[in-house]
């Protein structure tokens, strides 16, 4: 079962060019075989010997394209393993299993193994602390059960069982992963125009879109840059996602909408302008893009600051005159256009 979970997590990894992903579970499938599957002395030792080694080196690639040289050399080293697995002979193997994963420390083998594949697991969840990316929260678990099973003392059952576990956890992952890539927007963490689609083709009843639009943001974009401008994107994501009452979501560029339903939906005025008096009232710190003279040469340098930041909101509702997504949308957008026609920061309804 082990060996089949994780082959199947390695095959959706491969179709969603979970590169590094790949690699990790094309260790552990062959591991699994030779820890759980094979039942052979020398292939137990050879899933330790080899395998913590391979797996920390998956772990501190950068995920880069499958046929990246370094990819290519881990797949190498892989093949490698799998060979001397199989051809060694009965005179370089002991020799082999003495100083693999890291003989000259006095522990057994399998404590070894084990410390260096939670080293793996911790590499993993520390880039998952730095960076959010929830993959590598998922090859953390993955590695971390990975290394219960390299421990010494664990029967095939136990082992089958972790190895099991491990690539059930990778299943969930790769395809967490590939949600999140398909309906969460990577900027601002909130759901993106997809999921907007299918969550209004869904409903029923009453509900009410607030278009959302940051105002000047391409001036503001062309006088600080574009990472500046980032952050006040996110800075705003972080404000609309605290209105409970509403869902929020990235519609694309600098616009966003939030979404009322049922009963809620007759004091969505009322709320985006709360939601409004709270975005102008934020204060972003940015780092500035140093400006440029005609000949390329910078004429200040960059220098924090912080910004307010302004947004008019358009609302519509969905009334019998307006049924359809469609037009509740377009109403909606109608409305933003008249709330920047009337100088901007503020709320304008249909």
């Amino acid at each position: 079962m082990a060996p089949l979970l994780n082959g199947a997590a390695l095959l959706l990894a491969l179709g969603f060019r979970r590169n590094r992903a790949v690699l990790v579970l094309a260790v552990l499938t062959l591991a699994g075989l030779a820890l759980a599957g094979a039942g052979s002395t020398r292939g137990a030792d050879a899933a330790r010997m080899f395998a913590p080694w391979l797996l920390l080196a998956a772990a501190a690639l950068p995920e880069r394209g499958f046929m990246a040289r370094r990819n290519l050399a881990l797949l190498l080293g892989l093949a490698v393993a799998v060979w001397l697995t199989w051809s060694a002979s009965d005179s370089l193997w002991p020799g082999l299993r003495a100083w693999l994963p890291f003989g000259v420390l006095p522990w057994r083998a399998g404590s070894v193994a084990a410390a260096l594949t939670f080293a793996a697991a911790l590499v993993c969840l520390l880039r998952w602390v730095l960076g959010g990316v929830p993959m590598e929260a998922g090859l953390g678990i993955v590695l971390g059960l990975a290394g219960f099973a390299m421990l010494p003392g664990m029967g095939i059952d136990s082992t089958s069982r972790a190895l099991a576990l491990a690539g059930a956890s990778a299943l969930l992952a790769v395809l967490y992963a590939s949600y999140r890539m398909a309906f969460v927007d990577a900027l601002s963490g909130l759901p993106n125009r997809r999921a907007l689609d299918e969550t209004l083709a869904r409903l029923t009843g009453d509900y009410a879109v607030a278009m959302v639009d940051v105002d000047h943001f391409k001036q503001f974009n062309d006088t600080h840059g574009h990472a500046a401008g980032d952050l006040v994107l996110q800075a705003v994501a972080r404000e609309l996602r605290r209105e409970r009452r509403a869902r929020a979501f990235r519609y694309g560029g600098e616009e966003f909408c939030l979404l009322f339903t049922g009963a809620r939906s007759r004091e969505a005025v009322r709320m985006c302008d709360q939601t409004r008096r709270n975005v102008e009232a934020m204060r972003v710190r940015i780092r500035s893009a140093p400006a440029k003279a005609r000949g390329g040469q910078a004429t200040r340098s960059r220098q924090d600051a912080e910004v307010n930041v302004t947004v008019s909101i358009g609302v519509a509702m969905r009334d019998a005159q307006t049924r359809v997504v469609s037009d509740v949308l377009k109403a909606a957008d109608q409305t933003l256009y008249q709330a920047k026609q009337r100088g901007r920061n503020r709320v304008v309804a249909r």
